[in-house]
């Protein structure tokens, strides 16, 4: 259990009789324990904002599913898209500043659903209105949801809208692949590629979010969903006679960086793709079925085993010695 803010003022006190640290010190520790301490208003608000947000969907959900049939385009549009705005003006007046991570959390959570009512409305927008056909709606959708995620990113730098985002620009990279592939007529060419076009998009949109992170252009956490996107990428290029292999090598550059960089999360997605990938190559690759498998996973595991033992004494290693030592 986590001390509380009375405990620690008190440790305070004691640290100051002590001689451990100066009056000065002391008081710029009571201070941010002040600034940070939860405050009951916050939290109630916090909940208050969640609970209410959820009612809005289950209303809109109700509303939509007991009069579909009898609103005709307009009626729609105009019911999803005045949820949306709704949601997006109300994160404006939350008082940030004086909530803390609990206000931008609350607002977070009030634009993810809004940018989950923007992709309904263009939807609509998209499928009824312009009429276009599903591969079209779902690029307009995606593009349009990703935009405005990016706009409430600005506003809001929360890891929320950061993933939102990201999400978004995912799909919408996934469908302009796929549109391409229906432009081109491609999938009279093979039906592979109905799925390699899409996957080489969201790989690429992968790669770049992980370089924009590992350069420290996108805030912490870009390189880890940057890594999450070429996983995802790599699994649709499996259709592909080398997506395998491209895969394999995709996570396993993943492991390579991120123990170079120390990148732990990073670390964790690659070592999943790893598990992910490897059956497929090895399926695809080695003759032995299930026995070959069972000892690639082996050796792959004895692999990272090996590189976390590296890692570990890399980093004891590069620590100054314990005084006294």
């Amino acid at each position: 259990m986590q001390p509380s803010s009375h405990d620690l003022a008190g440790a305070v006190d004691r640290w100051v009789a002590a001689g451990i640290i100066t009056g000065d010190q002391a008081e710029r520790i009571r201070a941010d324990l002040a600034a940070h301490a939860p405050r009951r208003g916050s939290l109630v608000a916090e909940a208050l904002g969640y609970l209410g947000g959820v009612i809005v969907l289950v209303g809109l959900v109700l509303v939509l599913g007991l009069s579909w049939e009898r609103l005709n385009t307009t009626g729609r549009v105009a019911v999803v898209g005045g949820t949306a705005l709704a949601l997006i003006v109300a994160g404006f007046p939350i008082p940030v500043s004086r909530l803390g991570a609990a206000g931008t959390r609350l607002r977070g959570v009030l634009w993810i659903m809004a940018t989950a009512g923007t992709a309904g409305t263009l939807g609509l927008i998209g499928s009824e209105v312009l009429e276009w056909d599903t591969e079209q709606t779902m690029l307009f959708w995606s593009a349009g949801a990703a935009v405005v995620s990016a706009a409430l990113w600005a506003l809001n730098r929360h890891i929320l809208q950061h993933l939102t985002t990201f999400a978004a620009l995912l799909f919408a990279a996934f469908w302009a692949g796929d549109t391409l592939v229906e432009a081109a007529e491609l999938e009279r060419t093979s039906d592979v590629l109905t799925w390699v076009v899409p996957g080489a998009a969201v790989w690429v949109t992968g790669a770049v979010w992980f370089a924009l992170g590992l350069l420290r252009v996108l805030p912490r956490g870009g390189s880890v969903l940057g890594a999450i996107g070429l996983v995802i990428g790599g699994l649709f290029l499996l259709q592909d006679r080398w997506g395998p292999l491209f895969g394999l090598a995709t996570v396993i550059a993943l492991v390579v960086i991120a123990v170079a960089r120390r990148e732990l999360a990073v670390l964790g997605v690659g070592s999943i793709g790893t598990l992910i990938m490897l059956p497929f190559a090895v399926d695809e690759y080695l003759p032995g079925g299930v026995f070959a498998t069972a000892l690639a996973l082996i050796v792959a595991g004895l692999a990272l085993v090996a590189t976390g033992v590296y890692t570990a004494r890399r980093r004891r290693e590069g620590q100054p010695a314990p005084a006294g030592g």
